[in-house]
């Protein structure tokens, strides 16, 4: 059923700005929850706004009252979010706090936009991402603590009541960059009626010392996620934040993506340096999930990893230079066995790491998603390790895009794929035989990317894997040659 009867009618309601003000005040509040998301489906930000003004809850959770409902099946909150409608709450949570007769009226204390989609799903035009998202907020809680300091929120008092300060807390993932911190910084320092918490930090091409003093004012006990991206770090850099988030209980995930280490340009100090790190991985005591990509730190994987409290579920080492000693740890570590997402892209494996990597496939019975992208397999690694492979029944996605296959390696991939019953997706390369005379061999990842492709023997090629897929009753097994369309991107994703 896609739309109830109360969901249809409250598309009615809102389909009219006056007239939804006029009615607001007879209907139930328990329907509001089912007008804010006709309102958001319509985008209908007036609206939005007298709903937030009203709204008879503590919490206001954006992603949940988006979702599907049992008045309606659409999952609004897989898409992005529209500017207009989220800039009407933002509005409207500042209003209600300044405006005396509002205030009885609204219970709201928590207004939760975790989680809002910025990466895949569908987006339209007037949408709002992450990075203008950070900066709206911020700017909104400086906006209701400059009216709260000019007095404009100040009500006054009947005698022998007190009239608290009325604050309402705003839960948010942040994207911060150079160009945002100082408005972010502002945000977050000092008090005020608006208080920002995040729960998910990126950021991107910050020093180590802004970095830094963006991690000492955020809250502790909230933060759950952390991805440091280009901001080249170092391992001094890094060594530096650590102890910071060893104060975060509830952090899970960290992410440091191209922060300029590499063991292959040793430097003074280098190896005392890589104990420091390996120490403050070792106090992030429920860290669940880490990504080092192009972080070269080559045969240094056991001093890393063997410092975790806990076996990690998510382990991300694009671009790492793998050992054979490093995939030999892995592969006996307590982490095998706990794996749910394994991406090992941009690592040249070779036969001296294949034992290993069977190894590993054969001890990660939890894995759901593996990527072996651009890691120089040929048909004949890939052949040793379909068997391995094949016992990974719970694997959900497969990314095997820009290696070497041809399309007899493609076909028996195929045909071990279509064994694996939860497999939803499976990205795989263009086939070597279908590419223009004269590809260099062995191809290179750069030459699979570039190289002009005979689409006439890549049709046939695309036709074969299909009807493996159609005889075997797998329509519901996704094959895509497009690591970074957004359908791949959503399975991808944990």
């Amino acid at each position: 059923m896609p739309a109830s009867l109360v969901f249809l009618c409250a598309r009615k309601v809102v389909s009219d700005h006056g007239c939804a003000l006029r009615s607001l005040a007879s209907l139930p509040q328990e329907l509001y929850p089912v007008l804010f998301k006709a309102a958001f489906l319509d985008q209908r930000p007036l609206v939005i706004g007298e709903l937030v003004l009203r709204w008879p809850e503590r919490v206001l959770s954006l992603t949940r009252s988006l979702r599907a409902c049992q008045h309606c099946c659409l999952d609004l909150s897989r898409d992005w979010p529209s500017r207009d409608c989220l800039q009407a709450v933002l509005l409207a949570v500042v209003k209600g706090l300044r405006e005396r007769d509002r205030r009885d009226r609204n219970a709201l204390r928590v207004l939760d936009l975790c989680g809002v989609q910025d990466e895949g799903g569908r987006r339209e035009p007037n949408t709002m991402g992450s990075w203008f998202r950070t900066v709206a907020l911020s700017k909104a809680c400086l906006e209701a603590r400059g009216r709260r300091r000019g007095g404009e929120s100040t009500p006054k008092r009947r005698r022998g009541v007190s009239s608290p300060a009325v604050e309402v807390e705003v839960r948010a993932d942040l994207f911060v960059n150079g160009s945002s911190f100082e408005t972010v910084r502002q945000a977050l320092r000092g008090g005020g009626p608006l208080r920002l918490v995040c729960r998910d930090l990126r950021a991107e091409e910050l020093s180590t010392q802004r970095t830094a003093s963006l991690l000492d004012m955020l809250e502790p006990s909230a933060l759950r996620r952390v991805d440091l991206r280009y901001n080249n770090l170092g391992l001094a850099g890094i060594a530096l934040l650590l102890p910071r988030l060893a104060s975060c209980p509830s952090l899970l995930s960290l992410r440091l993506l191209y922060s300029n280490v590499d063991v292959h340009r040793p430097t003074p100090g280098m190896e005392a340096g890589l104990r420091e790190l390996a120490g403050g991985l070792g106090g992030l005591l429920n860290l669940r999930e880490i990504n080092l990509t192009s972080l070269r730190l080559s045969g240094k994987l056991r001093l890393l990893l063997s410092a975790l409290e806990r076996p990690l579920e998510v382990l991300e080492l694009p671009y790492f230079s793998l050992t054979p000693s490093d995939l030999s740890y892995l592969s006996s570590s307590p982490h095998a066995p706990a794996l749910r997402k394994l991406d090992l892209s941009g690592n040249s494996l070779s036969v001296e790491q294949l034992p290993s990597l069977q190894r590993l496939l054969s001890l990660s019975r939890s894995l759901s998603h593996l990527v072996l992208s651009g890691c120089s397999l040929t048909d004949s690694l890939l052949g040793a390790l379909l068997p391995s492979l094949g016992l990974c029944r719970g694997l959900q996605s497969l990314g095997l895009s820009l290696n070497p296959l041809s399309t007899r390696g493609l076909l028996s991939l195929a045909h071990t794929a279509i064994c694996l019953p939860l497999l939803q997706l499976l990205v795989y390369p263009q086939p070597t035989d279908c590419y223009e005379e004269g590809l260099p061999q062995p191809p290179s990842y750069y030459n699979l990317m570039e190289f002009p492709l005979d689409q006439g023997k890549l049709a046939r090629a695309t036709e074969e894997l299909r009807q493996v897929l159609e005889r075997a009753g797998r329509a519901d097994l996704v094959l895509s040659t497009d690591l970074y369309s957004h359908s791949t991107a959503e399975l991808l994703e944990e």
